[in-house]
């Protein structure tokens, strides 16, 4: 659907809020579009890459294009699409995608990103099936999960690394991997951790990998990946739960006992349907305390000593992680709660007017970080016009 067209039928029927972030969210994505100087190409060239901020980051992140692919597919599935091709041209042998592809030509392949493209590649599919662009990812898919089991997991658990061999190096480009670089959840080390939003990474890897198989009429391909995804599912309820913190935490690895860091992290069992109804009704309650997580959903509780409002991954709202979180509660009955924090965040980047912004301040709402930010432009789409949509392991 042509861009102007598609935005004029979304808003229509919405609040006037939806509506300016609809069409402010749009335009921002629209805009990261990277223009080559002319008679130059960029090095993912003809495909057209979505930066995640120009004025900041000049180039193409991994986590971020799947981001942006997932929402732009609403309105242009070939750009979506492109998103991903773009990607997959830089893969390595190992099956390994690299961090960022940058306008310059250099591309960063000793860490990746959490692995999301298989499920952004569901949801382009679900809104445009196209047998042979499913055909032709399929298979590098399919490498790239076996780079995540044989390079980044252990005992059947995942976690984030990083090629380089200075270890110190080693220990901040593996939270570079995470993508929550600065992240309190990583202050005594990432290296030898089992995250637990990772693992619900590779759940819902598993359960792209089975809809695009059964897609390309490969059932018993399709039934592997899906005893994966319960296997591994089955291993994430048991293993990242804490009846003493009455959530899912980041595990370690040597002494198999849990961090106890609060953060959006811990809900996203609940996001891809993992959680028992108790675990889910424990993790609410988490939810809706102001000395933990209402109403801004920070990046670590608002109790927790290093919490900073305003400080990158320490604190502040980021929309991507929030909007696992609320769904997620969502899914398992939690409505109105997941309603109310919704409402509270989409009213603090209405009151942001000039700009979407990279994270927010998780007390005052307001914008931080770069601004016309890719990603959350993406969520603030979802927000509005997926909160309904029902979640699996795959979408």
């Amino acid at each position: 659907m042509e861009a102007v067209a598609w935005l004029d039928s979304v808003k229509r029927g919405r609040s006037a809020r939806d509506g300016r972030l609809l069409e402010r969210a749009q335009r921002t994505l629209m805009g990261n579009l990277l223009e080559p100087a002319p008679g130059t190409d960029f090095p993912w060239s003809p495909y057209r890459g979505i930066a995640p901020s120009p004025g900041h980051y000049q180039g193409v992140w991994n986590w971020d294009a799947a981001f942006h692919a997932r929402t732009v597919a609403r309105w242009d599935p070939a750009l979506a699409r492109e998103q991903v091709r773009l990607f997959l041209r830089f893969q390595q042998q190992t099956g390994q995608l690299p961090d960022v592809v940058y306008a310059n030509g250099t591309t960063v392949t000793r860490f990746g990103k959490p692995p999301i493209f298989p499920w952004a590649c569901v949801r382009i599919d679900e809104i445009q099936a196209d047998d042979a662009f499913l055909a032709a990812v399929y298979p590098a898919f399919k490498r790239y999960e076996a780079f995540w089991r044989s390079e980044r997991s252990r005992e059947g658990l995942f976690f984030y690394d990083s090629l380089c061999r200075d270890e110190a190096r080693r220990e901040v480009e593996a939270k570079y991997e995470s993508g929550w670089d600065t992240s309190v959840r990583w202050d005594l080390g990432i290296t030898r951790l089992w995250p637990v939003d990772l693992n619900v990474y590779m759940v819902m890897v598993y359960g792209a990998l089975a809809r695009m198989a059964g897609r390309l009429s490969l059932e018993e391909e399709a039934a592997a990946w899906r005893k994966s995804g319960a296997d591994l599912g089955d291993l994430v309820r048991q293993r990242f739960w804490s009846d003493r913190g009455a959530s899912f935490f980041d595990v370690n690895q040597d002494s198999k006992r849990p961090t106890y860091v609060h953060s959006p992290a811990s809900f996203m069992p609940l996001y891809a349907g993992i959680a028992t109804a108790e675990q889910a009704r424990r993790v609410a309650d988490l939810a809706a305390d102001p000395a933990r997580f209402f109403p801004g959903m920070p990046t670590v509780s608002y109790d927790h000593p290093e919490y900073a409002s305003s400080d990158y991954w320490r604190g502040p709202t980021w929309l991507n992680a929030a909007y696992f979180a609320l769904k997620g509660l969502r899914r398992y009955g939690h409505g109105d709660l997941a309603d109310s924090m919704r409402e509270q965040l989409l009213d603090g980047c209405d009151r942001e007017g000039e700009s979407i912004f990279e994270y927010y301040d998780s007390r005052s709402g307001k914008g931080a970080g770069a601004r016309s930010f890719g990603w959350s432009a993406a969520f603030v789409i979802e927000f509005i016009l997926d909160w309904d949509g029902a979640e699996g392991p795959g979408t």
